[in-house]
Parts: structure tokens; sequence; C-alpha cells
């Protein structure tokens, strides 16, 4: 039987950061992941010669991140492409234009938000979990250039459903970021080793360091006994009928740090092991309401779509026929090696409500015009050499990030019962954007675990 200081579940950001850490500071790590890949819902995944990036990321790090946890652990997350340029839709006119236009006239009011911003506490932000975003700005600005700048950056973080319902805290937070570390609103980029190469390299340094990576292998559920973590149960040979009894090997931990998201977490623990009001979080959360899904679509061209510039990053509030927001990329742009030669591969979503995301026919028809919508706002797309569908709702991309969903509002990282158990993820108590999002979270339960804070981060705000 097999015993280890930590038994992690999840080898996405949140996962392959929490074991990386953990084994360079010379704990004995076991990582259990149930897919072949790498990265969660980061992961890029082979499709006829294309890599396709299945989450639609880009990497939202500035610097004091995922950049840090790959110092720390002797790797570099090394910052590859940047986007450059932020074309919006005009939904009432039917037309592109660049988000620079809106705010042009206004950049006395958008310094003045911006000073605000850097010269508010981290502390002070907190308490902004259940304010809307608004609320925030208006306090120093009623320009709607300077509104839709911030606004139209969280559709295109894939934050809400929709763009007049931000919660302010989880907006404010990496704006502050941003501006204080990069001086730009907003920052995007393409990880220089690929989404997969940049997933080897954590894997690397934590096999490196003594780890024991193991892929393709569910968690059936972690065991815990009279209030205390044992560590988890794995099938010795996989399932062949959903229901079958199975013969049981046993990981032995003193600590278990889950990183799935709220939807799959009482399939691995008994609710009856957390505190009732704990549970009761979690399933509040894990209602499909709260959900941000999209409609995931990949589509290749001949040549480039773009309005200004290749590695642009559109987004907007409202497509012409399906009123859904959303965002598009070209991958290629960002990584020529994603593509066989001669072929553009570009990235983009529609984000729709969660409680759709179970009514199929819904989502066919809702594809269909979306797909519809996509050649109105781009012509170039009316002739593609490739396509791929993709629903991003199981797992889906994320919490809704509505006032009163976020920051203190949602379960803590650590469980008051049972001992030894931790949750480290995007939909847990966490702040940021994305995978990087995922990796400060994990960040901030480690150095619990730890019961220091490792130098490699500075004294700088945690979760």
């Amino acid at each position: 039987m097999a015993k280890y200081d930590v038994v992690v579940i999840g080898a996405g950001a949140a996962g392959l950061t929490a074991a990386s850490l953990l084994a360079v500071e010379g704990k004995s790590v076991c990582l259990l992941e149930r897919s072949p890949y790498l990265g969660g819902r980061g992961m890029a995944v082979p499709d006829e010669g294309f890599t396709v990036n299945v989450g639609g990321h880009l990497v939202e790090d500035p610097g004091s991140g995922l950049t840090k946890v790959f110092e720390h652990v002797g790797k570099t997350l090394h910052h590859g492409e940047v986007s450059a340029e932020m074309p919006v839709w005009d939904h009432e006119k039917n037309r592109w234009g660049s988000i620079r236009d809106r705010y042009s006239g206004s950049k006395g009011e958008l310094k003045k938000v911006i000073k605000a911003l850097l010269d508010t506490e981290w502390d002070e932000l907190d308490r902004w979990d259940d304010k809307p975003l608004r609320q925030w700005l208006h306090q120093y600005t009623d320009d709607q250039g300077v509104i839709d700048l911030f606004e139209f950056i969280t559709v295109l973080e894939c934050m809400t459903d929709n763009w007049w319902d931000h919660s302010a805290s989880d907006n404010l937070f990496p704006r502050k970021m941003h501006f204080t570390e990069r001086n730009t609103a907003a920052y995007s980029c393409w990880p220089g080793q690929g989404w997969d190469g940049m997933w080897a390299d954590l894997a690397d340094a934590f096999r490196t360091a003594g780890g024991d990576l193991r892929l393709s292998t569910p968690v059936e559920r972690v065991v815990i006994e009279d209030g205390v973590t044992k560590g988890v149960a794995i099938a010795r040979q996989p399932r062949v009928l959903p229901n079958e009894f199975f013969e049981e090997e046993i990981l032995e931990a003193d600590h278990v740090i889950c990183t799935l998201p709220v939807w799959h977490v009482l399939n691995v623990v008994d609710e009856t092991d957390l505190p009732d009001w704990y549970a009761e979080q979690i399933k509040f959360l894990a209602q499909d309401k709260f959900r941000i899904a999209w409609l995931g679509l990949y589509l290749a061209t001949e040549e480039p779509v773009h309005q200004y510039d290749p590695r642009e990053l559109s987004t907007w509030l409202r497509t012409p026929n399906t009123e859904l927001g959303g965002f598009m990329f070209n991958q290629t742009a960002m990584d020529p090696t994603c593509s066989p030669e001669g072929t553009q591969l570009h990235v983009m979503g529609g984000v729709f409500p969660g409680e759709k995301g179970r009514d199929r026919a819904w989502l066919r028809r809702e594809m269909e015009r979306f797909e519809a919508d996509v050649v109105t706002m781009w012509p170039g797309f009316a002739k593609t050499v490739w396509r791929r569908r993709h629903l991003v709702f199981e797992p889906s991309f994320g919490v809704i990030q509505k006032p009163g969903l976020v920051g203190r509002y949602r379960p803590h990282w650590r469980p008051p019962r049972p001992e030894g158990l931790w949750f480290a993820g995007e939909t847990f108590r966490s702040r940021g954007v994305g995978t990087d999002r995922a990796a400060r979270a994990a960040l901030t339960v480690v150095e619990e675990y730890l019961g220091r804070r490792l130098a490699t981060f500075g004294d700088g705000w945690r979760y």
C-alpha cells in the first residue's frame, strides 16, 4: 500500500501547480488525473493535423502568478505572442470598431479611474464581492467609453453571460494586477512552449523532484475516517459497467488536495463528511444556472481572418441573432505550429446561460445560429477548410462571477472538517483569470499547508 504526504486530485493548472510546488519543497506527492492528457480545462489535443486548445485560453498572468510557479520549480514559462488589439462589435450598428476609439477622447477620465484603482488596497477590493462593477466605476467616472473598456474586457475573459452584471471585486483584482505589473488594462499571451509543452514542463519538474504522476487514473473516493483524511481510493482495473463492484487500491496520505470544480467534488467526497452548511455552499454554486458555459467553434481558413491585427482578441456583447457575448482569436497567429502549413486556425466562443446546457435540441439550434452570426461578423469565415464544434459545459468554464457569487461567498479552500482535506481551484475561493487563477488558488493552499510563504512569490496578495 503506497503512502504519501499529499495526494493531489486533477492535473490541470491547479493540480500541477500544487503538486510541483510541494514536490520541490521536499514532500512526497502523488498526482492523479483521470484523463490521458495534462492541463484539465486548459488541455491541448491533436486533431487531424491541428492542435486544438479546448479551453480557448490565453495565459492571463502578468508575471506574478503562473510565471512565478515555473520559476520556483526550476522551469521557465515563456511569454510568447501577446494580444495586440481589441476589436469590439457594435451590435446596434452591426460593425466593428477598436476599443480605443471608445475611450480615446476620455483619457483623462481613464487615468482618473486607474489612479483610484491603484490607490485602493487589495483588502478594500474584497469588500466589493456583493456589488456590481458599474457601482465601483461610477464613484470615479460616468464616461461610457471608460466603462466600455472595463466591461468588454470582462466579457473577453468569459466571467459572466451579461455584460452589465459583473461583480466589482473579481474584475478589479485582475485590472489592478495588470495595471501594476504591465501598465495595461489586460495582458494576454500565448505560452511560448505551447499549452501541451507548458503542462509537460510542470509535470517534468514534478517528476524530477520525485513526484508520482498517474494519468488515466480516476479517483473513486477520498478516504475519510472519523473526521480525518486517510488518502484516496482508486480502482485496480477500469470499470466495465457503471455500477459494477470493483476492488479498490488505497493510496494513503494525511492530506488530499482536490482540484475538481464544484460540479464534481461531491462525486469523490461524501457530503456527510463535510459540515452541512459547507456542503450546501458547494451544491448551491454547482447549479447549472451559475455556470459559465460557451459554444466553442474552431474554424480553419486559408487566409487569416481579423480586423486590425492577426494577434488581436475580438469581443462582443451580443451577436446579431443569438445575442450571445463572446470572443475570437487567431490561434495560428499566436502559434504557427498549431495548424498545417497554409491554414489559419481560429478559436471562438459564444457564452450562454448555464441552465440551457442540458437542452441538446436548443444547443444544436443555437450552434447553427451562432455559426451564421460568425459569418455575418466576419465574411471571411464563409469559406473554411476545417471545422470543429465544441461544447464547453461539462465541465464548464467556471462559476459565473456575479455579485454575491465570488470571493467570500464561495467555499473556503479549507473546510472545517475533515482534517487534512483541501480544495484548490477557480470555482472555490480564488482570484484572477483562467489558468492563472487556478494556479494562484493552488499556491494559497500550498503555503497554508506548509505554514509559510514561499519567498519566490514575495509579499503580495494571495488567493
